[in-house]
């Protein structure tokens, strides 16, 4: 009997002892089971936080639509308005070509004499007549004077281009006679002022060949030459008056 007792002890101690081994292996396998899942949850978490940086949130998402939408908005209003501005421009160019041919007409149409004849043309703020006639040198001045009028003082080289163009490769008087001043014969224009600007004919002499009857008229060439007799046509000169 005895030994029996001892055996069921025995027995029941190393039941318990399995019992707590196997316990003790259960509890190892729970620790590694909660160890792989938190290494496993760490390896999501950190795969999740590399998807989250590789693709926005919808908040960031949208900011970045709006921005787009804005940027080309503005885009568009940019282009409308280079688009205004052109057809503005133009129809202001347009506006100022039309203003310009209105004031050359209205400055034309003040380039007539007092007996209201034609064939008047300006040039800046002058209007200039050129005769189909021919005369002497004093009797073309009076049919200017007529004109209200005076014969021609050229003072730049436009001017002088312009009236060798009007002259028409005739021979045209000028403005231009030699007068005693102090007994030496000089050059001088009809208002009295002396020449600044010349265009005499290339190796002609520039003084006056033939004393105070010395006068100067365009040539065929369009340059000056002089003389002191003969009959020519002329070219008349006068301001521009508006009334």
């Amino acid at each position: 009997m005895s030994s029996n007792i001892y055996d069921d002890i025995n027995l029941n101690v190393r039941y318990t002892k399995g019992a707590r081994e196997d316990e003790g292996q259960r509890e190892e396998r729970l620790v590694d089971i909660y160890d792989s899942a938190g290494t496993e949850d760490r390896v999501l978490k950190q795969d999740g936080g590399a998807r989250s940086e590789n693709h926005p949130p919808s908040v960031q998402r949208t900011r970045f639509r709006a921005a787009a939408l804005t940027l080309g908005l503005l885009c568009l209003l940019l282009l409308v308005g280079v688009i205004v501005l052109s057809t503005l421009y133009i129809s202001m160019q347009t506006k100022i070509e039309e203003l310009q041919t209105s004031i050359d007409k209205l400055k034309n149409s003040y380039c007539s004499d007092t007996n209201n004849q034609t064939g008047w043309r300006r040039f800046g703020c002058r209007c200039y007549f050129k005769s189909t006639e021919v005369k002497n040198w004093t009797e073309s001045r009076r049919d200017c004077w007529e004109r209200g009028a005076e014969l021609v003082i050229i003072g730049s080289r436009e001017e002088q281009d312009f009236t060798s163009e009007l002259s028409k490769a005739e021979t045209s008087w000028i403005g231009l006679q030699a007068v005693r001043s102090r007994w030496v014969d000089e050059w001088e224009w009809v208002d009295g002022s002396p020449p600044t600007y010349s265009a005499w004919k290339s190796g002609l002499e520039t003084n006056p060949l033939h004393g105070a009857l010395s006068t100067a008229y365009i040539d065929l060439d369009g340059t000056w030459t002089q003389t002191s007799n003969g009959s020519k046509g002329w070219i008349c000169e006068k301001q521009i008056t508006f009334v």
